[in-house]
């Protein structure tokens, strides 16, 4: 059964702005988003977390409003502002009752059109980011993706965090996030998203009055595209006081807009994206190595990942590892069943309306749409398209997606104790923490 969409409203302003309203009646809330084509994948060398940055500060003072006067204004009215990045946007969001919205989207916009990008917000917000990422040396998870990203994406615009690193965040001056945003933000690369329950003409309006006076030009971001093959090889970062060992297993994927999307979501829900996943029958259930383990396709604008995740006890590191790519290797030989199959679209299908459930969901779901390039079709039959697909169409995508021999695995514990488990696995190399942070 179709999901049936909201009332949906487009428009592109001549200076190239793009306005999307989608009208749910119910409620008396509304979601905003101002999205940014601005993201990390934009930062500069030596400045990586600039744009995340140029966000965060933004939002703390815009308009000519300061951090204190945005605050007071949202809060009196029972709304939410906040502002973020990831690899390929910005986003500044507000939640807020509908009857409230005019008052707050001017200032909404502003995040994006017009920072203030105060010198002193600016600096203190540097040092809480650098304090932020002094203490992730202390969180083994966060060790571990921010080293795979580095490795499965050596050389991309994607391969380093959001956040950046000590090093870059350090040397980061207010000139760079003003240069930054003058480049990067722009009509051209913005869309305005509302949701809720709204008059239509009047929030068309006033969204054509908001971004319409904004002149400025930008660069247009470069479609990047894939990050190119991975030769295999094991990265050991060296975390002595470890008692866990955290383990990622990554490999190229593909963008959020590839045809293969619902094939290889399927193959992966299979392998190890449920509770009755391969990986977690053989790894958790079978085994006891882990307590969770889970495989997933992480994608964005140009290019992805395929993934595995998981932790265990330092001694069985090597372990779990190899009982998980007996898995792939498995799933490469065989495919999926179609008890399997059909296990996996039910509950990928079943789980789908409840991402979008919310005002908040429908506009970060719409946002994404515009960003990734995909169709409202996507939205609408995702339950049809999942469960139309065959257990011959999951096994390709799974040849075509899981990784045969070009990958990276990466592990956060004890060098000492894990690097002699991996070494079988491929060239092993070991780096300290502090040259992932």
């Amino acid at each position: 059964m179709s999901l049936q969409l909201p009332e949906i409203h487009e428009e592109r302003l001549p200076n190239g702005a793009e306005i999307v309203v989608a009208r749910r009646p119910g409620v008396p809330l509304a979601a905003a988003r101002v999205q940014i084509r601005a993201g990390a994948a934009l930062d500069p060398p030596g400045r990586h977390g600039l744009a995340l940055m140029v966000a965060v500060v933004a939002r703390r003072g815009a308009g000519g409003r300061s951090g204190r006067a945005l605050d007071d204004l949202v809060e009196s009215r029972g709304a939410h502002l906040g502002a973020n990045a990831d690899e390929d946007a910005a986003m500044f969001s507000l939640t807020a009752p509908v009857e409230a919205l005019p008052r707050l989207l001017g200032p909404l916009v502003d995040l994006a059109r017009a920072p203030d990008l105060v010198p002193r917000e600016f600096e203190r917000l540097r040092r809480r980011e650098l304090a932020a990422l002094a203490h992730d040396a202390d969180e083994p998870p966060l060790v571990a993706d921010r080293a795979m990203l580095r490795e499965a994406y050596a050389g991309h615009p994607y391969g380093h965090a959001v956040e950046g690193s000590v090093r870059h965040v350090a040397a980061m001056r207010r000139a760079d996030a003003v240069g930054f945003h003058e480049r990067h933000y722009g009509p051209a690369l913005a869309t305005l998203v509302l949701s809720g329950s709204l008059d239509v003409p009047a929030a068309l309006e006033a969204g054509r009055r908001l971004l319409g006076r904004w002149k400025a030009a930008a660069e247009t971001p470069p479609e990047w595209g894939s990050s190119g093959p991975i030769s295999r090889r094991v990265v050991v970062v060296d975390k002595p006081d470890a008692t866990q060992t955290q383990i990622r297993i990554a490999s190229p994927g593909f963008e959020r807009r590839s045809p293969d999307y619902f094939a290889a979501s399927v193959a992966n829900a299979v392998l190890g994206g449920g509770f009755t996943s391969r990986l977690v029958e053989s790894i958790r259930v079978n085994r006891g190595l882990s307590y969770g383990v889970r495989s997933r396709f992480s994608m964005s604008r140009s290019a992805g990942l395929f993934v595995i995740s998981s932790a265990t006890k330092n001694e069985s590191a090597g372990e779990l590892v190899r009982v998980a790519l007996d898995e792939v290797a498995r799933f490469r030989d065989a495919g999926p069943s179609a008890e399997e199959v059909e296990r996996a679209t039910s509950y990928l299908a079943g789980l789908y309306p409840l991402s979008l459930e919310t005002h908040e969901q429908w506009a970060d779901r719409l946002a994404d749409v515009r960003l990734y390039g995909y169709g409202l079709d996507e939205v609408r039959d995702y339950r049809e398209r999942v469960r139309a697909v065959t257990a011959s169409e999951a096994h390709a995508a799974g040849r075509r997606w899981f990784p045969a021999d070009g990958l990276v695995v990466v592990a956060v514990g004890p060098a000492r104790q894990v690097a002699p488990q991996l070494e079988p696995l491929g060239p092993l190399r070991v780096v300290p923490v502090r040259r992932v942070l």
